[in-house]
């Protein structure tokens, strides 16, 4: 063992990873520069003095080792994938594992057993899975067995988790219902919902959504909910299968994946810019579909702050502390502006 190793003071990203702030927040404290307020110049002083406590004892092992396991559509997949590639970019200390499975191909049988055995070589597990009885099961049988297991985006609240890091999907969903009725004239209109498999976020952003609308904007009128499994394929012939036997929509809110479906849908109709549409997940594509007006709104999150809040979590546990769920910030972007 490199004795130097221990002795030496934590990393900006250490810090960073272990408080949940952005290493340029860190290194405005560490540097004494202004723009911090006192309460988080404070945490991130006493993480400093827990960490180098933790360097200078041989006997507290870091985390190494980070299973990550994706039950999700294609596009959500690829953007979880480049945010840990480029989380691991900076932090060398931790090796990594990924699974992901397509939602339209989990069995669940099989992707129970992944968790279990994921859980023997593993310190921690960050999962993103449907809520179902099986995986549920997993997930109880490997937190008993002293693995953390964090859930990131969607909850298994049933399962004894260890935390939950992600949006609060009622919120997420009554903001969603908020814009809408803002942003349609204040006449009758019909709003199309687009949901995917069994995701405790999505049926929660669904309950958040009605019940805005509901109270606050009864001339909406929510005729139909359909099934994409988050793909953009699915979508698109869902939306023009809809657009065929019906007259136009006011309103689209898309609470699952496969937005640039939805929005090339729209685009055959004639009715990009014309029918408001509300989604999720600021990526390439969507950021894309904002700035040529095929999309009205995208909900969005930092997922690289809540990976480092998973792994924060999880050496917690590690080291036998008593952690409660994060909730973080829902961002909100249009072509021209983005709001915390």
């Amino acid at each position: 063992m490199n004795d130097k190793l221990y002795k030496r003071g934590p990393t900006v990203a250490e810090i960073a990873t272990y408080t949940g702030y952005g290493t340029a927040t860190v290194d405005r404290v560490i540097n004494d520069r202004p723009g911090v307020r006192e309460k988080t110049r404070h945490k991130v002083m006493v993480a400093i003095q827990q960490l180098q406590g933790r360097h200078e004892n041989s006997a507290i092992q870091p985390v190494k080792r980070i299973a990550f396991i994706c039950d999700a559509g294609s596009s959500f997949i690829r953007l979880i994938e480049s945010e840990i590639r480029k989380y691991i970019t900076a932090h060398h200390e931790y090796l990594f594992t990924f699974d992901s499975i397509p939602n339209v191909q989990v069995d669940s049988e099989r992707f129970s057993t992944l968790i279990q055995q994921r859980a023997k070589t593993s310190d921690g597990i960050i999962l993103v899975s449907r809520d179902e009885l099986k995986v549920n099961r997993a997930v109880r049988n490997t937190v008993d067995r002293g693995v953390p297991v964090i859930c990131l985006t969607t909850d298994l609240p049933n399962s004894r988790r260890s935390a939950y890091v992600g949006l609060d999907p009622l919120s997420t969903g009554a903001t969603a219902a908020w814009l809408m009725g803002r942003m349609l004239p204040r006449v009758s209109g019909k709003i199309l919902l687009l949901f995917s498999a069994s995701y405790r976020t999505q049926e929660e952003r669904e309950i958040g959504f009605r019940r805005v609308l509901r109270a606050e904007f009864p001339h909406l009128h929510i005729l139909e909910r359909m099934n994409v499994n988050d793909e953009a394929e699915n979508a698109c012939l869902s939306v023009k299968k809809y657009l065929s036997e019906h007259e136009p929509m006011a309103g689209i809110y898309n609470m699952a994946g496969g937005n640039r479906g939805v929005a090339q849908a729209l685009a055959e109709y004639g009715l990009s810019g014309k029918v408001l549409f509300i989604g999720h997940e600021l990526s390439h594509h969507t950021r894309k579909l904002l700035e040529q007006g095929e999309m009205d709104i995208v909900l969005g999150h930092d997922v690289q702050q809540e990976i480092a809040h998973c792994i924060m979590l999880i050496e917690r546990f590690r080291s036998g502390d008593t952690c409660n769920d994060i909730k973080t910030t829902l961002q909100v972007f249009n072509k021209k502006s983005w709001f915390n």
